[in-house]
């Protein structure tokens, strides 16, 4: 008997191959950015409401040094079983919990003026924000197919968060503060009470995968199963060789520099702004996040520079170490070039160029590490990452007592050697020199 009767075979798998996937995907995209924007907003209120809890409760520099020291120490140790617990538990509730405790941990320098009080707040801020970038991490792999998981990947992390990071001086300094009146202890109710709303929002739209989701299909879970089920492959062998560990020693310290010098531009420039230009509270949130857009900018015009001397060179090395070494050195010269100009508003201008050659080196971070990591790059970003945090934190207490004892121009020299110890360590990392096989 002929096959033909059947031609279609089951009716209910023809009819599966011909619907298009669902679109859930975008709206998880979208919650994931708005999570990492809030997460910055968040983040970065303390450096608004830093010149004040100063002045309001008698605390010096070197003590808010320590303040900010205390956030990026439990930020940074607690990222790794921060990454755990989605693992065990899943991104949904993580990172819920965690938008809820942090909201309600950051408005505590409005119920303690104790510096020992305030450190305890600072160190729950950094330990309940530390989960969030891990599980956004896992949000993107779970929901969205590898060949655009990259670009996901810097729109969330990259460009929201620095988005989130600019934004938040206008936010909380110009508008709240400034234009409706409020005090910044108020302004910090505001925000609290923005993350308790979006932490609900995120409960009741967000599932951990496309398959828990009641309005995604098996067609927009296939995008992701099938690409990972291709990628899978045998355990991941790293090669403890004197040179690998070499290289990821530099590599390591070029890491913890970059982000001890960034340090200045995610807690300074506010009371920079108010205590040594004389803005009023509203130019400050105008212009103290400029440096922060800047770095945005320069983030995504490093990446293309990344790939278009990859291509012309044909040498990833060198290509890699132009673009960081060379960024690392105009961005001394130009913090450097801003001690030379009076105006505040210039210096912001000045500032924007230096953060922009500064940041055109993320992507050849994530490159870096992509390239020595290969199939273990999770747990090499998690190595890195984590030294990077510990160069924060080194940062907090030494920059306040350099603003303590010398004032602002020797911060500013300061943390443009530094610069210049990040160049040179970006010369001698190898790219090529895989870690993992």
């Amino acid at each position: 008997m002929s096959n033909d009767s059947q031609p279609l075979g089951d009716p209910a798998e023809f009819k599966a191959r011909l619907t298009k996937p669902t679109n859930v995907r975008w709206l998880v995209f979208a919650l994931a950015c708005g999570t990492s924007f809030l997460t910055y907003i968040h983040r970065y209120s303390w450096s608004v409401a830093r010149p004040y809890v100063k002045e309001d409760y008698g605390i010096s520099d070197v003590e808010l040094g320590w303040l900010d020291a205390a956030f990026n120490l439990t930020y940074a140790l607690a990222q790794f079983p921060g990454g755990l617990l989605g693992d065990f538990f899943g991104p949904r509730i993580v990172i819920t919990l965690c938008m809820v405790v942090w909201s309600l941990v950051m408005v505590g320098p409005t119920l303690t003026g104790k510096v020992w009080g305030l450190m305890g707040v600072r160190l729950g801020f950094g330990l309940s924000q530390a989960a969030c970038y891990p599980n956004l991490g896992k949000i993107t792999k779970s929901w969205f197919p590898l060949k655009i998981r990259t670009s996901v990947q810097g729109m969330v992390a990259s460009f929201s968060g620095r988005a989130g990071g600019a934004t938040a001086p206008f936010l909380i300094g110009t508008i709240l503060m400034a234009w409706v009146g409020l005090s910044w202890q108020n302004s910090l109710y505001v925000l609290a009470g923005s993350g308790l709303l979006y932490a609900i929002g995120f409960w009741f739209v967000f599932r951990n995968h496309p398959g828990e989701h009641p309005r995604s299909n098996e067609q927009e879970q296939s995008l992701v199963e099938v690409e990972e089920s291709q990628a899978t492959s045998g355990q991941p062998k790293f090669i403890w060789s004197r040179a690998t560990l070499t290289n990821l020693a530099i590599f390591m310290s070029a890491s913890f520099c970059s982000a001890f010098a960034d340090n200045l531009f995610v807690f300074y420039m506010p009371q920079f702004l108010l205590e040594e230009k004389g803005f009023t509270t509203a130019q400050m949130g105008v212009f103290a996040g400029l440096p922060i857009w800047g770095g945005a900018l320069g983030g995504m015009c490093g990446g293309v520079l990344n790939d278009v001397l990859i291509r012309k060179l044909g040498n990833r090395r060198l290509a890699r170490s132009l673009v960081a070494s060379g960024g690392k050195t105009i961005a001394a010269v130009l913090i450097a070039a801003s001690l030379l100009v009076q105006d505040g508003r210039n210096v912001m201008a000045v500032l924007f160029f230096c953060k922009f050659f500064s940041d055109w080196s993320q992507p050849t971070w994530w490159g870096t590490v992509t390239d020595i990591g290969g199939p273990a790059a999770g747990r090499v970003f998690g190595m890195v990452n984590m030294v990077s945090s510990l160069g924060a934190t080194v940062a907090g207490p030494l920059m306040g007592i350099v603003l303590f004892r010398y004032g602002w121009s020797p911060l500013f020299l300061f943390v443009g050697g530094v610069y210049l110890l990040t160049a040179l360590f970006w010369g001698f990392v190898n790219c090529t020199r895989k870690l993992v096989e």
